[in-house]
């Protein structure tokens, strides 16, 4: 819980890019509406977005901190410092930029990063953005490397996503019926929130684009169990298909951090605290476990237990992985209601740019709050490779 005397790190502004889907060489399929936009281009009008809703100098933004997987090709050369030197950035040149690699999580550690960098120096601003061209640059990179004795040590680190999700099944007794009903919820409520219109003080449109284009409402388990797995074949138990998975998307997002001390004597609006960060590491290929244990370390450093949490955004890998974190959050008496998880949906619905993941949890975490009058949320996620992160984060405004 949070110390009335503490100068917290807060987040003062939130946009997004709607998330569209990828356009796959070989499928067959129209290309994805976002695919032929840059990735840096895909950033800097959010930048814009948050100087033009905050109203803050730009001379004051220290840094923009990037979360981008595979820093290569149109997402090489330190892209974060390419959005500033951008011609549309309203960014002064003399504002740095540090681009981040944490698969899953690269933007969600770009807001620890600036939550541990603001606490040293609290009159500092930073910009954490994340962003994915998955059309552009495919899972595993354009030239991927397989370091031989970190194969030979550990083979499971290079594992298909899929098959770690399909372990997860088989160990935590996840039947495909269930996978199949936990997708189907998260496009209703997805559906049932873009109708609503609560994700209009998020998304930014490019490309004509203002809306998030792989929700599908009103599917049915019947339509689903038609769909065959896409790792292990039915015959070997195979449960995971395309439909239980994240799907492949282009898209960014992009918070801006300060000290609340900072926000208020430049009025700035308040989003929320930052209470707690949570890391782990897990077997790879067991990697979408990796939230329960660091969630466990975020919600101790935060003085908070699951009970107190009243949203929760629970990036959705696939179903399997988050129904076998829910199984094992239950397993050690700590499991949340679900009508507290992913309230509106989430990856299965909306897609999962991979660099852009993290600090869509967060901003959109922390307005569910605000909307909602809720105290505190977490956002976590599973990170490829075998490893979890969680934030806590409290709304100031709260009335009880």
């Amino acid at each position: 819980m949070s110390d009335k005397d503490k100068n917290y790190a807060v987040i003062v502004g939130y946009a997004r890019t709607p998330f569209a889907k990828a356009a796959i060489p070989g499928t067959g399929k129209a290309p994805g509406r976002l695919a032929d936009v840059d990735p840096v281009d895909l950033q800097v009008p959010l930048i814009n977005k948050l100087l033009e809703d905050t109203g803050l100098d730009p001379n004051h933004v220290t840094q923009v901190l990037t979360g981008c997987v595979h820093q290569e090709e149109s997402q090489g050369l330190n892209i974060a410092r390419l959005n500033v030197l951008h011609e549309d950035c309203k960014l002064p040149n003399t504002v740095g930029g540090t681009s981040i690699d944490r698969f899953c999580a690269s933007s969600l550690e770009a807001i620890a990063m600036a939550d541990a960098f603001v606490g040293r120096n609290p009159n500092e601003v930073y910009i954490c953005t994340g962003v994915q061209s998955m059309s552009r640059i495919p899972m595993g990179g354009l030239n991927p490397h397989l370091n031989k004795k970190v194969h030979d040590g550990n083979p499971a680190a290079f594992m298909d996503m899929p098959f770690t999700a399909e372990n997860l099944a088989e160990i935590y007794k996840i039947p495909r019926k269930d996978q199949d009903e936990f997708a189907i919820r998260s496009h209703d409520r997805h559906a049932a929130a873009a109708k609503s219109g609560r994700f209009k003080d998020e998304i930014v449109p490019i490309a004509g684009l203002d809306h998030d284009d792989g929700v599908r409402e009103g599917g049915t388990v019947e339509g689903l169990a038609k769909l065959k797995p896409v790792a292990k074949d039915e015959s070997e138990g195979g449960t995971v298909t395309a439909a239980t998975a994240s799907q492949i998307t282009d898209g960014a997002s992009a918070v801006m951090v300060t000290s609340e001390a900072f926000a208020k004597e430049n009025n700035l609006p308040v989003m929320a605290r930052i209470l707690s960060v949570g890391q782990s590491g897990c077997d790879p290929e067991i990697m979408g476990i990796g939230p329960v244990e660091a969630s466990k370390k975020a919600l101790e450093k935060a003085g908070l237990t699951m009970d107190d949490i009243d949203v929760i955004e629970l990036n959705e890998a696939f179903a399997a992985q988050s129904l076998s974190v829910m199984a094992e959050w239950k397993k050690q008496n700590m499991a949340p209601d679900m009508d507290k998880v992913n309230v509106n949906g989430g990856a299965i619905a909306m897609g999962h740019p991979l660099g852009a993941t993290g600090a869509r949890l967060v901003g959109t975490l922390a307005l569910e709050l605000q909307k909602a009058n809720k105290r505190y949320g977490m956002a976590t996620l599973c990170v490829g490779g075998g490893q979890g992160m969680a934030m806590i984060i409290e709304n100031p405004n709260f009335k009880p």
